[in-house]
């Protein structure tokens, strides 16, 4: 993200401001040091960034269906062959390399780990982009270390799925990947670079933005961005003068700001999930809740946020040959979303936005009656019910801001005069 090229007089008083502070306390990290508790100085741990995941077979794919090969990525990606099936219960033998690839790659969310769930991994890391120029992805082997601010740790980079790439880069341009040369090559989680690689490239194509990569640990940043600096500063100024003020004001003032959009975000997708509750239903015509997995939620408010990106997107959805059919009902049962139904009348459906493309039914069906098709993407866009009110919203606030030009150009002015009035001051010193 090139922010330099925009700097105007505001981000000069802020360095000022910056560079003063640091003038007056130039030893205070060190002090912090050299004061603590050699007992409770944290101590890097790459244990301490793993779960072993725990299995929630009601939602696997294979028990639902009764049979081995409806579904098998979990087996395709554990690298030391920990799962296994026994009876309807998914087993994880105590050779788990907690590495999370298990998560990322089962398209029902069977295996669970608080830490590494697709929601939990999207507020973590959208709100380290918020704050600074650059947010890094990385794993223990890589890293070696207690991470910084910006720096979100993972057991694998494998344990983000595409749904959840896809979200963060359909909004964020300033996400990065920190592996050194060969540091793959020398894991025992052999699987996870092949892994992280298609879902990367995969989301990067449906995508505005790429993720970039990082290779030498001497170029990683780790300086706020401009906006949330500006943000800081700007609450100071505002609440300058006032008994309410305190150090930690403009701090707290960009951390709201932040919070806030993490807050918004969980409203669309609760308004989301609503809105397609109130245009399919909540259950399918045998009474069963349709289910919407965390990566799916991610992809659909995406996609609500960013209608034109669903033209990059491919789906696929079951299409049945009422012709074969036997209305034997081994499709739906194996439909752990209940996306799919037979209703009364004999006739087979399936609700697009549920739809994990697993092709569990098609697999499960005696008859061979179902057949994998090419869904529309605009069948993937969930209408907001609050998009005529947030374009209201928006027309005022452009009106206030061409109202507010000339104030702030004039408020820009005096700022400058006191920017080089703070300058002198700071050279005589």
């Amino acid at each position: 993200m090139a922010e330099g090229n925009n700097r105007d007089v505001l981000d000069d008083i802020i360095d000022i401001q910056r560079d003063i502070g640091a003038v007056k306390n130039p030893l205070n990290g060190v002090a912090n040091q050299l004061i603590a508790d050699p007992s409770k100085v944290p101590h890097y741990n790459a244990s301490d960034y793993k779960d072993r995941p725990r299995a929630n077979s009601i939602s696997c794919l294979r028990s639902a269906a009764g049979r081995s090969d409806v579904c098998g990525t979990c087996l395709d990606v554990c690298p030391v062959d920990a799962i296994s099936f026994v009876g309807s219960s998914v087993k994880i033998a105590d050779n788990c390399r907690k590495c999370g690839l298990c998560i990322a790659a089962c398209p029902t969310e069977v295996f669970l780990a608080q830490r590494q769930m697709a929601r939990r991994l999207y507020d973590n890391i959208v709100r380290v982009a918020n704050i600074y120029k650059e947010c890094y992805i990385t794993c223990t082997r890589a890293l070696g270390r207690l991470p910084k601010d910006n720096e979100i740790l993972l057991p694998c980079i494998g344990v983000m799925p595409r749904e959840l790439w896809f979200a963060l880069l359909a909004d964020y341009s300033n996400i990065s990947v920190y592996l050194p040369l060969g540091i793959c090559d020398k894991c025992r989680t052999t699987t996870g670079e092949k892994t992280f690689s298609e879902v990367i490239a995969e989301a990067e194509s449906q995508s505005p933005h790429n993720v970039g990569l990082e290779v030498d640990e001497k170029n990683l940043t780790h300086e706020e961005s401009r906006a949330y600096k500006r943000k800081q500063f700007m609450s100071s100024m505002a609440q300058a003068g006032t008994q309410i003020v305190t150090r930690k004001t403009p701090v707290l003032a960009g951390a709201q700001a932040v919070a806030q959009r993490l807050q918004k975000h969980t409203k669309q997708i609760n308004s989301l999930q609503h809105a397609l509750e109130q245009m399919t239903g909540s259950k399918n015509a045998q009474s069963r809740r349709r289910l919407l997995t965390q990566k799916r939620k991610l992809e659909l408010t995406a996609l609500q946020s960013h209608p034109d990106l669903a033209a990059h997107m491919q789906w696929q959805i079951p299409a049945c040959d009422m012709t074969k059919c036997t209305m034997c009902g081994d499709c739906v049962r194996a439909c752990v979303q209940h996306a799919c139904q037979l209703d009364e009348a004999g006739h087979f459906s399936v609700e697009t936005a549920y739809c994990i493309n697993c092709s569990a039914c098609v697999v499960s069906c005696p008859e061979e009656a179902l057949t994998m098709v090419a869904a529309d993407p605009k069948d993937m866009i969930v209408p907001d019910p609050n998009a005529k009110k947030l374009e209201e919203q928006k027309a005022q606030a452009e009106l206030a801001k061409k109202k507010g030009k000339k104030a702030f150009e004039s408020g820009a002015k005096a700022l400058g005069v006191f920017a080089q009035e703070l300058g002198k001051e700071y050279g005589r010193k």
